[in-house]
């Protein structure tokens, strides 16, 4: 599997799990907000998979999780593979997704291989195309919630990004549309129950997709407490995440 690159462990990204994290190449979507970019440019010197298993076979135990992220690993060939010989030494899974392959989760819910599956759900269908970057492929994405939500453990997230509006200016997402993608998730996958997280954008220089992107401050803590609020009507389990 192309490995762009890897952190020996990670305390936040694998709920219950210290897990050493995979990065894996190449992206379908070019989110204005992404902090990916030298993953998706190829910049950065790849890591050998071999290496990596490695560690985790040397950590004595203290590593017990894999967190598979992105770019977007559904896109890799080999990942049910890669999947297998990370379960062979004994070690839970996580993966990242943005819900553009749901034939590649259906595969991987199928066989039992993954422990835990995170899917963006990026805002509003509306807002699909603007904040990916790309014609969002809404049909699989919508196929994919309905995949995701069968994993043993799951999550759906949404980051309080700027998005570039159709008039061409940049704000952040706002309450009203952080509640209609909680009303969407609600009606679509007929379910209250999710574990949902929103995410505060952090901005990085010289690091996103779009630069424009970089001169926006964090999400204000007090609006993601009025988002919080919006979608705690739909999604009672809703969290604040990195705040």
């Amino acid at each position: 599997m192309e490995i762009a690159a890897a952190l020996e462990t990670t305390l936040q990204d694998f709920p219950g799990k210290i897990a050493a994290e995979v990065f894996t190449r190449g992206c379908n979507f070019r989110c204005p907000h992404c902090h990916a970019r030298q993953v998706l440019e190829g910049s950065l010197p790849p890591v050998r998979e071999d290496d990596f298993l490695d560690f985790c076979s040397s950590s004595g135990g203290w590593v017990n999780g894999v967190s598979i992220c992105g770019g977007e690993p559904a896109l890799q060939p080999d990942l049910e593979e890669f999947v297998k010989k990370v379960r062979a030494l004994g070690l839970s899974v996580k993966i990242d997704t943005n819900g553009s392959c749901p034939e590649v989760l259906e595969k991987l819910l199928s066989a039992g291989l993954v422990d835990y599956a995170a899917m963006d759900i990026k805002g509003p269908p509306y807002l699909w195309d603007s904040i990916t970057g790309v014609k969002c492929p809404a049909d699989r994405i919508k196929e994919s919630m309905l995949v995701v939500q069968c994993f043993p453990q799951y999550e759906f997230r949404t980051t309080a990004v700027p998005v570039l509006r159709a008039d061409d200016t940049i704000s952040f997402i706002t309450p009203e549309e952080m509640e209609n993608t909680a009303r969407f998730i609600t009606e679509h996958t007929g379910r209250k129950d999710h574990r949902y997280f929103i995410q505060k954008f952090i901005p990085r220089e010289n690091g996103l997709l779009d630069v424009r992107m970089e001169k926006f401050p964090e999400t204000p803590f007090q609006l993601l407490e009025q988002m919080e609020k919006a979608v705690r009507k739909y999604l009672p389990e809703v969290q604040l995440r990195g705040c």
